[in-house]
């Protein structure tokens, strides 16, 4: 890539390079552009070369929360289940209201 921009960070452990090389291949970067190298002090750089109008992108996947992301990937398949299945959602949204109605209406 001659007009790309480098976006980095720095981890204490592989795994947690490895998730950041997983957060950015769900997020549709190229996986073999994505490379990890040891530091002297044993910390990991987690680094991928990329366009200038994805650089915030990457930046903001490379220093997001891994936790944060997987319940936004999680919400994003849950909500995705309940499109395909509008029978089910529908049935769960009801018996929410039974149970809903069911507890406010006690004495």
């Amino acid at each position: 890539m001659s007009d790309s921009v480098l976006a980095s960070v720095t981890v204490s452990s592989l795994s947690a390079a490895r998730g950041a090389r997983d957060r950015l291949s769900r997020a549709g970067f190229a996986r073999n552009s994505i490379e990890i190298d040891r530091l002297d002090d044993d910390t990991f750089a987690v680094s991928i070369a990329t366009r200038p109008e994805n650089h915030a992108r990457a930046e903001r996947i490379l220093t997001g929360s891994p936790l944060r992301d997987d319940l936004r990937e999680g919400a994003r398949t849950a909500a995705s289940h309940f499109h395909d299945n509008r029978g089910l959602a529908l049935g769960l949204a009801a018996l929410a209201g039974f149970a809903l109605f069911g507890l406010l209406r006690r004495d």
